[in-house]
């Protein structure tokens, strides 16, 4: 079987497209108000930032509201623990007319949040409707008086990277340009890098009596400039841009990720954990070369997890010299192998669905399982990017139960139970991964989500830095999170080495209870594992059962 190159196009989808003496200590499960933009051409991003805002607050089993701004009534944030704001749409109330129940709604929001105790953070645009048309009815202090801040516009500088507990993080960076990417409006780092989030709404301290800088934002590319980029004001926190445009595993990302406990006053103790997960694992895969690294890992003490396909299928024979080939994991020697690893308590298994591959055509490949998409329609151009058409003809709720119940049988016979499951290649419709969570509320690695008023067919992906205890779809998620090793990548894509994996478990290590979890071939023998186990291991963390970490090992 080839490299899994098209692994890493996944990732780029995901890419592309705080005084804590003051918060309260929430004693229960938070709730939450979470606002949105909704306005202008580009209104749907709102709701799209909101799902993604909505999955990190699973990780404090947050109970969300979700609603455009323009919804909003007055008082209605002083019936939540928490308010959070996102304002992604420039001007949002310039999209509607003076006096519509929309303006209304706005203005009361503006007014409840300069008048609440609650926590409120707001991400982004608009402040200055705050900030510059401030009632004193509000405070006689005006909004310097009331928080201890100054708003002062949107800088256009080239702002690209964010200081956090001294560790520097992207702000907005693909760090490689896939074929078919769009980088429109984006700065060259050099190194393949492209700066695509350089814009900063500037908030600073006035009073530090009140107000306190978290994070800094300054810029690589136009030396000297630095500003607040995560500051609070009494109770209100500002955020100075949307920390989910361009994240990746060294981005800003990590340190919203991580404040989120000050924001909800939810201060999780100190832990760094470490996960591996075998990939791509069916009767087709060389079992003397899954036996050399699980050899090594058991070596290691480091147990893990087998992304397990119960049916290997190359119909075109691309692998086997033209001759179809099907094999299933009971019985063949792979089976017997993660039998015996699941009873030593070394493996955990995850249904990596049932065949990782489509029988109706080429998905975007060759049919083979291991490289095609099971649960989307993908389609390869010929610039070799990919565009994701939908769902699968036929795609239904019954459709996806079945066929992963059908693996889900083929996995018992073999010996084996999954704790969790995984979409093959982290893909698949809103109908699949809801009828799936019902057979499997677990998922294990990277999804991606559809936003309320997005254009069909697009979708945002996420990667989490710590468990999610209940995502958008209600799934307990595991996370993956900082990649895989790819020395050899398809023509235009970025190879990954040890050195970058352990490079991004360090930028990690910025979230107080976050995990370091990545996935791994066989094919690739043992010295890239055996250096990347290595690496993360010196730089603190455990490596524990990914079964363990939610509480769902057999």
């Amino acid at each position: 079987m080839r490299p899994s190159f098209k692994e890493f196009r996944l990732l780029i989808v995901f890419l592309v497209v705080v005084f804590a003496s003051v918060a309260p200590a929430f004693t229960q499960t938070p709730s939450v108000l979470l606002l949105h933009d909704s306005g202008g051409p580009w209104g749907y991003l709102g709701g799209e930032y909101a799902v993604m805002t909505r999955n990190l607050l699973g990780h404090f089993s947050a109970s969300v509201t979700t609603m455009p701004v323009t919804t909003y009534t007055a008082g209605l944030m002083n019936s939540y623990d928490a308010a959070f704001y996102i304002g992604s749409t420039y001007d949002e109330p310039s999209y509607y007319a003076v006096g519509s129940p929309q303006a209304t709604n706005y203005g009361a929001f503006l007014a409840d949040v300069a008048t609440t105790t609650r926590p409120v953070v707001w991400m982004n645009y608009n402040l200055w409707w705050l900030a510059w048309n401030w009632d004193p009815s509000w405070n006689a202090g005006g909004f310097t008086g009331k928080f201890g801040l100054t708003f002062g516009g949107i800088s256009t500088s080239s702002y690209n990277r964010i200081l956090y507990k001294d560790v520097e993080l992207f702000k907005g960076v693909v760090p490689h340009a896939n074929p078919g990417a769009d980088l429109t409006g984006c700065l060259a780092e050099g190194d393949g890098k492209y700066a695509c989030s350089t814009e900063l709404s500037v908030v600073q301290v006035a009073d530090a009596s009140k107000a306190q800088t978290y994070a800094t934002a300054h810029s690589t590319l136009d030396g000297g400039i630095s500003n607040p980029y995560v500051i609070r004001g009494e109770n209100l926190w500002f955020v100075g841009d949307l920390p989910f445009s361009y994240h990746s595993e060294e981005d800003r990302y990590l340190a919203i990720s991580d404040l989120l406990h000050d924001m909800l006053g939810i201060d999780h103790p100190e832990s760094h954990r470490a996960m591996v997960r075998l990939e791509d694992i069916s009767a087709g895969v060389d079992s003397s070369e899954l036996i050399q690294v699980t050899d090594l890992l058991k070596a290691q003490s480091v147990p893990f997890s087998v992304a397990t396909v119960a049916y290997y299928e190359d119909p075109l024979g691309v692998y086997n010299g033209g001759a179809a080939e099907s094999a299933r994991l009971r019985g063949s020697d792979v089976g017997g192998i993660l039998r015996s690893l699941a009873s030593e308590g070394w493996a955990s298994i995850v249904q990596h669905g049932t065949t990782h591959q489509w029988d109706g055509d080429a998905n975007p490949y060759n049919r083979v399982t291991g490289d095609d998409f099971e649960f989307y329609r993908v389609v390869e151009n010929a610039d070799l990017s990919l565009t994701f058409e939908g769902p699968l003809p036929g795609d239904s709720a019954r459709w996806a139960r079945r066929r992963i119940n059908r693996g889900r049988r083929e996995l018992g016979r073999t010996g084996l139970t999954a704790f969790a499951w995984e979409a093959p290649h982290y893909t698949a419709s809103a109908v699949d991964y809801n009828a799936i969570r019902n057979i499997y509320p677990v998922h294990y690695g990277r999804l991606i989500y559809f936003g309320s008023g997005s254009p069909s067919g697009r979708f945002v992906g996420q990667f989490f830095p710590f468990v999610i205890e209940s995502d958008a779809y209600g799934y307990q998620v595991i996370p993956e999170n900082i990649g895989y090793i790819e020395p050899e990548p398809f023509t235009g894509f970025r190879a990954l080495f040890p050195s970058d994996l352990v490079r991004h478990a360090e930028k990690a290590l910025v979230v107080r209870d976050g995990v370091a979890s990545f996935y791994y071939h066989p094919y690739l023998g043992t010295n890239y594992l055996e250096e990347t186990l290595n690496g993360i291991k010196n730089l603190g963390y455990t490596f524990v059962a990914p079964c363990s970490v939610g509480g769902n090992c057999p």
